[in-house]
């Protein structure tokens, strides 16, 4: 599932993996319309999304409605760029879902603290690893600090 609203300056994660189907008010629901490894690529796209990369992407595709709380829209959703699992090799997919499996049961810190937060830390360098980035842990500091998450006065 996916948030459909959030409170940036709460708000802990953006992304989850559920074993069972739910219903809910507040979160998007999806699933895969290819075949692809199911578990492995729904956990893939979660850790993507959890990770300062996807919250980056998703910040940038959110609509304001009052400071930290945003909405995101089915189809400003749809269009944002997104880690293609389809395209990952089935040990990148099997990695990313080991990375996940070890990082699911693990608190994360609320936003504002993704900056110190380990178990984003961890979701990064998975991340990384997995695709052959170089290291972008600036951004999770750098995203800390911006006033939309933080809700504090930059200077």
């Amino acid at each position: 599932m996916l948030a459909e609203r959030m409170r940036l300056n709460t708000q802990r994660l953006v992304a989850v993996h559920l074993e069972q189907l739910v219903l809910s008010n507040v979160w998007w629901s999806f699933a895969f319309k290819e075949n692809v490894i199911q578990a492995d690529a729904d956990k893939a796209l979660v850790m993507w999304l959890n990770s300062t990369l996807g919250f980056l992407l998703l910040v940038a595709t959110r609509d304001e409605t009052q400071g930290a709380w945003v909405d995101f829209k089915k189809p400003s959703l749809g269009a944002m760029p997104v880690l293609d699992v389809r395209t990952l090799s089935p040990a990148q997919l099997g990695m990313l879902a080991t990375a996940y499996d070890e990082v699911c049961c693990r608190e994360l810190q609320p936003l504002p603290n993704m900056a110190t937060d380990e178990v984003r830390a961890s979701i990064d360098a998975a991340i990384a690893h997995v695709l052959n980035l170089p290291d972008f842990s600036i951004l999770r500091t750098m995203l800390a600090r911006e006033p939309v998450v933080c809700m504090k006065r930059i200077g």
